[in-house]
């Protein structure tokens, strides 16, 4: 329940911020500005916690003295809280040439007003990636709520910044930022005494795990680089397109971010710890069963989702966001975006899961190669289909880069482990298509004979049908279909009453 609250009220922040500003030259210079800021926080948060988890679960597994845990704990806070300021201060000197960098098809105007933001925003990433090893410390001794809490209350940081502070006033909405990953950092280390964590300026480098950790962190880092990497290529690109291009992308995929972020990041979140301590026994066993639990969950939920988000694109767009600065043009660029985004939800969900189960065996060697693939893959189609299709040209290449990622992914940790067989697939993943593509056409025919309203109610009244007869639908087709998928998680949810 967290989680999904978390992650309404971060899609409340786009809604805001969509409603303050519109897709418009100011959206466009926040978002140039935000890049790198967020490239560093996200990745080398999200790595340090993929890293940090795995040695912490071994550690935390002596009886009786975890002061090795402590120790380690300290260390990777301390390295990363120097690290990153660092890159801060580097951010801030250097921010007209990084936004350049990240987009330099913007006007001259627009580029010097985001790096102005950039100047702004850029000391948000030391309390990110601080914030981020404190999540692992916390997961890995299964204490989930303050790190799921804590991106909800840097969301409602920014919200307040735009809806209450802001009037127009793109600055506040950059200080907003900043403050949301102070918090963000806080209220996460408000929970850490609770583990049993005794924090020391220790700098213990000589640490067989502390140096694991750093010899992973590396391959690790570009391997989950890669959807970021996505980001900036579309905003090279987007960055000499018609104004707003940037930023109907980013609002495309937040949209598509919701369902990835309230399902299938709590699901990867529950399953990782399991996996970090099966990947440790000799007999694989137990690894494949949660992987192939942990899979079904995510293609159970990812699947349908992506045909809803293909079939309704419009009209959700137009209900969530089209008010105040948003008009009925930016929906319409928004909708070009988001319909071949879409399909890339399943792959980027799969992809998730896949790369924690690499990094809970200590193999940060393929995601790496298949992720520098997918950005090759990215790159490529970027440069065919922009010019014929704009900006929704670069949402089809993010698709295509992301289905590369994850069928390299999963082919070769099927050669590994031999958790997935034909048969998994002709009683999983088959009859999921095979459902959504029978929720589709009721879900058209809705839509096609759905009166027209121009209301915010009447718009609300059409989805909630819409989806509640797409979830109907969808379910009744897996069960007539005897879906085992769907047999494991009725059988899991029996298991939890």
């Amino acid at each position: 329940m967290i989680n999904i609250c978390v992650k309404l009220l971060g899609f409340g922040r786009e809604m805001a911020i969509a409603d303050g500003f519109g897709a418009s030259f100011l959206t466009d210079a926040y978002l140039a500005a935000y890049t790198f800021p967020y490239f560093f926080q996200a990745i080398l948060g999200y790595a340090f916690v993929s890293a940090v988890l795995p040695m912490l679960s071994e550690c935390w597994a002596e009886v009786g003295d975890n002061s090795r845990a402590c120790r380690l704990g300290s260390t990777l806070i301390n390295v990363t809280a120097a690290g990153m300021l660092a890159l801060s201060l580097i951010g801030v000197l250097a921010a007209p040439a990084l936004v350049w960098l990240t987009a330099p098809g913007l006007p001259p105007d627009t580029a010097e007003l985001a790096a102005d933001l950039a100047r702004i925003i850029f000391p948000s990433m030391m309390f990110m990636s601080v914030g981020m090893v404190i999540s692992g410390i916390l997961n890995s001794r299964y204490r989930f709520a303050a790190a799921a809490l804590a991106p909800g209350v840097c969301s409602l940081a920014i919200i307040i910044s735009v809806v209450w502070l802001a009037r127009g006033n793109i600055y506040i909405l950059a200080w907003g930022t900043l403050a949301g990953f102070v918090a963000f950092f806080l209220i996460q280390l408000i929970d850490l005494p609770r583990t049993g964590f005794k924090y020391s300026f220790s700098w213990d480098m000589k640490d067989p795990a502390v140096k694991r950790v750093m010899a992973n962190i590396l391959p690790i880092v570009l391997g989950l680089s890669v959807n970021q990497i996505y980001i900036v290529v579309n905003r090279i690109f987007a960055s000499s397109l018609a104004e707003g291009s940037i930023s109907a992308l980013n609002y495309a995929s937040k949209l598509m971010n919701l369902p990835l972020g309230i399902f299938v990041a709590a699901i990867i979140t529950a399953v990782f710890p399991a996996l970090a301590e099966k990947a440790q026994l000799i007999d694989k066993s137990a690894l494949k069963n949660t992987l192939k639990r942990g899979l079904s969950m995510v293609l159970v939920i990812s699947v349908p989702a992506a045909a809803g988000l293909m079939l309704l694109d419009n009209e959700i767009i137009r209900l969530l966001f089209e008010r105040g600065s948003f008009s009925a043009t930016d929906t319409k660029i928004t909708t070009l975006a988001l319909t071949p985004m879409a399909p890339g939800l399943v792959f980027l969900a799969v992809s998730m899961l896949l790369m924690r189960v690499y990094y809970a065996l200590n193999e940060v060697r393929i995601p790496l190669i298949t992720g520098a693939v997918s950005i090759a893959v990215n790159v490529i189609f970027s440069l065919i289909l922009v010019g014929p299709m704009a900006h929704g040209g670069l949402s089809l290449a993010n698709t295509l880069a992301a289905a590369t990622n994850a069928v390299l992914l999963l082919y070769f940790l099927n050669k590994r482990i031999r958790f997935v067989s034909g048969d998994y697939f002709k009683s999983g993943l088959y009859p999921s298509l095979a459902a959504a593509a029978a929720m589709s056409l009721p879900v058209w025919l809705g839509k096609t004979l759905w009166p027209h309203v121009s209301t915010k109610a009447g718009a609300s009244l059409e989805i909630v049908v819409l989806i509640a007869l797409a979830v109907a639908v969808y379910f009744l087709a897996l069960k007539l279909l005897h879906c085992s998928l769907l047999q494991e998680i009725l059988t899991g949810l029996r298991k939890k009453k």
